[in-house]
């Protein structure tokens, strides 16, 4: 019957190495000529699983050495007095990931002041199977966001991109919604998703700006994206989508040069996320960077595109210790990076609130005005691992590896105090 429905065929797909089996719909999909003008895309019946492997660097039962002390220290987080106002923070779990609280809450004990923490909502199912991404997600974003109200979006399915929609339309559909949301989820295999998907899930992202939502979304692991764990790009880099949208704030992922403290340089264990997209031009607020990085640093031997750049900022993202199935083990990636910057975007929140009564937003136009509020990463390239022969190189000023660079968030609390004071006068 949904054969008939739909115009097309179900093929069974098996997974080479564990033996999953999905069904997709192969043709295409028509609908009605009377509704069809009203339809963006129709989802759930093509996508595939991402290749959800972490990458960890000890044993389980050994931390890392980045923990919510070091990530303070490094980058002067300061305690935020409470505006008084409500201010939800939130992750977005893809692929099965689930929170077990009792993890949550012997890292926030252990790692965190002392006392338990708890998810305050869940939006879709959260079972008892956790995932060490969830784990990492809410772990980090409530570590670093002082414990501010937080939610979880979670998606069981296995249809990444149709996933995306779904997520789009639960948060700009509510009326109640997160002000800093961080999506670890994304591929650099180019056209992964469909056109149709990227455009809407772009459009609902832009609509969460205008609705005072900040997105974050990592940059992805695979460097300057050549190769990918969905596949082979055949020649061309390309960057991780969602984190191409223009309207979120794309992180990256650094680490320190030597030891657990000082300067710090694009990731090693694994090649950060960055590059240009073929799917969105440059938008004005990154027009110069993008313009003046391209006609100073070695072009890569390899196909690019010209379109809108990523990362747009970085934090630490080696090593970081996560409480998962009771365990201490150690996690590296750009999912560190994002839920921890979003933690901070809910302490600027709580800055903005007080001082205009709203939410900082779509914030990289200020990012970009205000490339004091990061510290400058000089070194290292994503040219790594299966990415080493072409890649983007850190250099001074906004670069396709560390984006504007680190948060120093002295700096941040200080310009954006002054932008929402200043936004409230008017």
């Amino acid at each position: 019957q949904l054969e008939a429905l739909a115009h097309g065929e179900f093929v069974t797909y098996v997974h080479e190495e564990t033996g999953a089996k999905v069904w997709r719909l192969t043709g295409g999909v028509r609908v009605p000529e009377e509704v069809a003008a009203a339809v963006d895309t129709v989802a759930g019946f093509h996508g595939f699983p991402l290749d959800a492997r972490r990458r960890t660097r000890k044993a389980v039962g050994a931390p890392g050495d980045v923990d919510p002390a070091v990530f303070r220290k490094t980058y002067n987080v300061t305690a935020v007095p409470k505006s008084g106002k409500q201010n939800i923070q939130a992750i977005a779990e893809f692929q099965g990931q689930y929170v077990d609280e009792l993890d949550l809450s012997d890292f926030c004990k252990k790692y965190d002041g002392g006392e338990p923490c708890k998810i305050t909502k869940f939006v879709g199912r959260n079972v008892p199977v956790p995932g060490v991404e969830s784990m990492l997600d809410t772990e980090y974003v409530m570590a670093i966001g002082n414990r501010s109200e937080t939610w979880v979006y979670s998606y069981p399915n296995i249809d990444f991109c149709a996933d995306l929609g779904t997520f789009g339309s639960d948060v700009t559909g509510e009326s109640t919604f997160p002000y800093s949301i961080s999506i670890s989820y994304g591929s650099q295999k180019i056209d992964y998703c469909t056109t149709a998907i990227m455009t809407r899930f772009s459009d609902d992202v832009q609509k969460m700006g205008t609705m005072g939502i900040t997105v974050m979304i990592s940059s992805g692991d695979d460097g300057s994206g050549g190769e990918t764990r969905q596949g082979s790009n055949g020649g061309k880099l390309s960057p991780s989508f969602p984190a191409s949208i223009p309207t979120c704030i794309a992180v990256g992922s650094t680490y320190f040069v030597t030891g657990v403290s000082g300067e710090e340089q694009a990731t090693t264990q694994f090649g950060s996320g960055g590059g240009f997209s073929y799917d969105f031009p440059v938008p004005s607020y990154q027009a110069q960077q993008v313009q003046a990085y391209l006609s100073t640093v070695e072009k890569p031997h390899a196909q690019y595109a010209t379109g809108r750049g990523s990362p747009d900022v970085s934090t630490l993202g080696e090593s970081f210790t996560v409480i998962d199935g009771g365990a201490a083990i150690s996690v590296g990636g750009t999912s560190c990076s994002s839920p921890s910057f979003a933690g901070l975007v809910t302490l600027l929140n709580e800055v903005c609130l007080a001082e205009s009564g709203k939410p900082l937003g779509y914030a990289n136009p200020l990012f970009y005005q205000n490339p004091s509020m990061f510290t400058d990463v000089t070194k290292g390239t994503n040219a790594i691992g299966e990415n080493a022969l072409a890649g983007w190189r850190a250099i001074k000023g906004w670069d396709a590896a560390t984006g504007l660079g680190t948060p120093n968030f002295g700096a941040m609390l200080a310009v954006v105090r002054t932008a929402c004071k200043n936004a409230a006068r008017k």
